[in-house]
């Protein structure tokens, strides 16, 4: 990221868990034109879980590649980066490109060790102007990629949701992002709609059979593809190119 944006900004601190460990984690924000008036925030976790389950009821000693539920939303903003780098955006427009550490450490019925990053993120906000808007991308990479609307985007953010599905639509990708109502996921967009952005998830919450590839053994890079990347990141870099 050092290569491609204006500035990065590496923000490192020690999280206490609810079991009273000490775990040290980093989030990285890499800022394109910071001092713009009008910025747009795209963000990712890189974070993977320790272990799998308890979500899916599987062994906690088992390892997680994290190839989809982590690693793909990293790679369409990196992406996303090269882009920008390749052909800026007008002085007057800013990108923000936050990867968040600590999405996935906790149990997200037990809130205090999820999301750990994007609410230090809130806290620590880079000097400037407030994002306009924020999209988070998570579990994009799946083989068959299907992005309907999550529902909490549609609630908190519906301009939002619209302006990301209606460029997925001008590229030909309606096959990829149907406007049939997704389901509500707790993810990183929650806390930023909390403190007033407004921020959507573009996430695949179907992953492998019965959504068992989630969070288990399976998230592995054979059950990700390079043109569902391809796909969400063209339209990750439409989507800046339309801000005005």
């Amino acid at each position: 990221l050092r290569v491609r944006a204006d500035t990065v900004i590496v923000q490192a601190w020690n999280h206490v868990t609810l079991r009273g460990d000490t775990i040290p984690l980093r989030n990285f924000v890499a800022r394109f034109n910071p001092a713009a008036p009008k910025r747009v925030l795209y963000l990712a976790h890189w974070d993977t879980r320790p272990a799998t389950g308890p979500d899916n009821n599987m062994d906690y000693s088992k390892p997680i590649a994290g190839a989809n539920d982590g690693a793909s939303g990293v790679a369409v903003l990196l992406g996303v980066a090269d882009a920008l780098k390749a052909h800026p955006l007008p002085p007057g427009i800013g990108v923000d490109l936050l990867l968040v550490d600590g999405e996935d450490y906790g149990v997200f019925a037990d809130s205090a060790d999820v999301l750990i990053g994007t609410y230090y993120y809130i806290a620590h906000r880079p000097p400037g102007a407030a994002p306009a808007f924020a999209v988070l991308f998570d579990m994009v990479g799946d083989k068959d990629l299907q992005l309907p609307p999550e529902a909490y985007s549609s609630i908190g953010a519906p301009e939002v949701v619209d302006r990301v599905w209606s460029t997925a639509e001008a590229l030909g990708y309606s096959a990829y992002f149907p406007r049939t109502s997704g389901g509500a996921i707790t993810d990183d967009h929650i806390p930023l709609q909390k403190a007033g952005v407004s921020a959507i998830d573009v996430i695949d919450f179907s992953y492998g059979p019965g959504n068992t590839y989630w969070h288990g053994p399976g998230d592995t890079p054979d059950h990700v593809s390079a043109e569902s990347l391809k796909i969400v990141g063209d339209v990750a870099v439409a989507v800046l190119r339309g801000v005005k």
